[in-house]
């Protein structure tokens, strides 16, 4: 059972300003790339956009502030000064490492800066895996062992009706993002359609050194899948469960740089959801052991959220097991290898009859209004 210390309460107002300012800054990743202001008036109304400088095909593309108000003028006036902005934010993120808060491995951190510069974080897509795990330990005031926080490869996740909906897309084609950060990247076939890109990846050989994978949830019967997002201009594998896991996201930052922001799911999400795919990775060694890292986190975030969010975890829990028998299988199959302790919160959160509701399911995802 790993060892759970609370953190200072400095440490986390730190982080909450940290996440705070990297979430209100975008304009800021816009002056770094050079440019300038610009009102327009339309139908009678003022509105500011920020027209970068012409690129090498000859191309400006403006980008959108918001209305000509005292809010819109003032944010501009305030971001004029780059330098200090970045400057006060690395100060932020430097603090929060040496308070020995996680942060992703420097090729990840790498990978995460240059998807939030094109704008992917920004369309709702949501990370997943332990860089997200990372985020919810300074996010919920804790302090937890390193083998549960150590990261691996990136995984990004996003509804297929949000990438149609926003009806935006990331600066460039997906592949042209990851070649910023490392020229070795590829785009791996799907083995069922080679048309169709399974997972971005740096080869060494025949063996993946690192990956990026982007999914997306499955909606109806299970079938191998890849599809194609358009917001992120790329490939995506298509993936059972994974809607109870982006549904509701949360802003985070992660401790790279001046502090990238990214999306992460809901801390109770994520932890119920590592319990279902720990039941799913029993294939090989390899994989057993991703299954005892997903239990290891489980447990750590839901004694946790017994404590600061139980209502919230009551209710994921009680979601989760409306989603029908399959579901609820494998979600007990997990607990009952959890410690005592933790499955005893899990036993009081499930009802005795298990008579669980009619399955509510969570509206389609649309982008905010």
């Amino acid at each position: 059972m790993p060892q759970i210390n609370t953190l200072p309460a400095p440490i986390q107002t730190m982080y909450a300003e940290l996440v705070d300012r990297a979430w209100s800054s975008d304009m800021a990743e816009l002056m770094a790339a050079g440019g300038s202001p610009v009102a327009y008036e339309v139908k009678g109304r003022r509105y500011w956009y920020w027209m970068p400088p012409t690129d090498r095909a000859g191309h400006r593309k403006p980008r959108y502030i918001g209305p000509d108000t005292a809010d819109t003028r003032a944010r501009i006036d305030g971001l004029r000064d780059l330098a200090a902005v970045k400057k006060e934010r690395m100060s932020l993120v430097r603090a929060l490492r040496s308070a020995a808060m996680p942060a992703p491995d420097r090729r990840s951190g790498a990978v995460l800066a240059a998807l939030s510069a094109a704008g992917a974080f920004r369309l709702r897509a949501v990370l997943i895996g332990s860089v997200a795990f990372q985020t919810y330990l300074p996010m919920l005031g804790v302090r937890l062992p390193n083998k549960l926080t150590s990261t691996g490869d990136v995984d990004i996740g996003q509804f297929h009706s949000i990438s149609i909906a926003v009806d935006d897309e990331i600066n460039a084609d997906l592949l042209t993002v990851l070649r910023q950060v490392d020229p070795r990247f590829e785009a791996i076939p799907s083995p069922t359609d080679t048309r169709k890109v399974l997972r971005y990846a740096i080869m060494i050989g025949k063996q993946e050194d690192f990956s990026v994978d982007i999914l997306c949830p499955m909606r109806g019967p299970w079938r191998d899948q890849v599809t194609t997002l358009k917001a992120l201009r790329g490939g995506a594998q298509v993936i059972k469960y994974l809607d109870f896991l982006l549904y509701r996201e949360v802003n985070a930052v992660a401790l790279h740089g001046p502090g990238i922001p990214i999306n992460v799911p809901a801390p109770e999400r994520y932890a119920l959801h590592k319990l279902l795919v720990s039941q799913l990775r029993t294939a090989s060694p390899h994989s057993q052991a991703k299954s005892v890292k997903d239990r290891g986190q489980a447990d750590a975030l839901i004694r946790i959220l017994a404590s600061d969010r139980p209502y919230e975890l009551e209710e994921a829990w009680q979601e989760l097991r409306a989603r029908g028998p399959a579901w609820r299988v494998k979600a007990d199959r997990a607990v009952a290898l959890l410690p005592e302790d933790t499955r005893a919160i899990m036993q009081t959160m499930t009802p005795r009859d298990d008579a669980a509701p009619k399955p509510r399911q969570p509206p389609r995802e649309t982008p905010p209004g």
